[in-house]
């Protein structure tokens, strides 16, 4: 446990060391702190950032942001993957809708969106549509598999919906349910960032990216990503730890 550890240890530090080693390089080059800032720039602008309470408001916001993005997006894929399941006609009329929303660029839900709800209405709901599908697909095939490994013992022992519910399906969606929140959770960031980038909300990682933008600040930009990196790293590993103590 402990070489695996110091392996991964030493992989992310020759990783970051060669970045940083190729960014300075890179930076000394083209001497101009518009097109590349040099490693030292974008640090000077995340200690500024760190003294600004609008840091840990927007890394807040961008957080509830993404966690309700997903949860609700679960929630919603798992009743109606039982749903289209269950009743087999649900399935045939809801496909074309599936297809529907993984055809649409985000980008274009965004636009269409911002002519009819509000700003931070509308990053909640690009959120749902991209983070649905990629929930329900995953829990469809997984009951699907489960349906079929249990068939025989279900016309043996006959029991209502609710039992095999909560008896058969609960316990073995788990892995699915946890690998999907787990996938889903970076790529929520992803699409919350772009979604407060395009809204121009005012508070959020993506409206201080748009801020910095429009002021030519690359270094500020640079800075709002490297945070952004630290906010996945860090609600990825709690939601780990979070879904191992409620799913075992």
């Amino acid at each position: 446990m402990k070489e695996r550890l110091y392996m991964k240890l030493r992989q992310w530090i020759l990783l970051v060391s060669c970045i940083l080693i190729t960014w300075f390089l890179a930076s000394t080059w083209i001497d101009n702190s518009i097109i590349l800032p040099s490693p030292y720039e974008v640090i000077e602008q995340m200690i500024t950032q760190i003294k600004d309470i609008k840091l840990y408001e927007s890394l807040a916001m961008t957080f509830f942001r993404v966690f309700l993005s997903v949860l609700v997006s679960s929630i919603v894929a798992f009743i109606v993957s039982f749903l289209s399941h269950h009743y087999k006609s649900f399935a045939i009329y809801f496909n074309p809708v599936l297809l529907f929303l993984r055809s649409i660029p985000n980008i274009t839900f965004v636009i269409l969106l911002l002519f009819w709800v509000s700003r931070e209405m509308s990053i909640y709901i690009v959120s749902f549509l991209l983070l649905f599908p990629i929930f329900y697909q995953n829990l469809y095939e997984s009951i699907q598999e489960i349906s079929q490994s249990w068939k025989d013992i279900f016309i043996i022992y006959p029991q209502s919906w609710v039992k095999k519910l909560q008896m058969v399906y609960l316990p073995l969606l788990r892995p699915a349910i946890v690998s999907s929140w787990i996938s889903c959770s970076s790529l929520g960031f992803k699409v919350v960032v772009m979604a407060e980038i395009m809204t121009s909300v005012s508070l959020g990682i993506g409206a201080n990216m748009q801020y910095d933008r429009l002021n030519l600040n690359l270094a500020g930009v640079m800075a709002w990503t490297i945070w952004l990196l630290i906010c996945v790293c860090i609600f990825n590993t709690l939601l780990k730890k979070v879904l191992e103590r409620l799913f075992g």
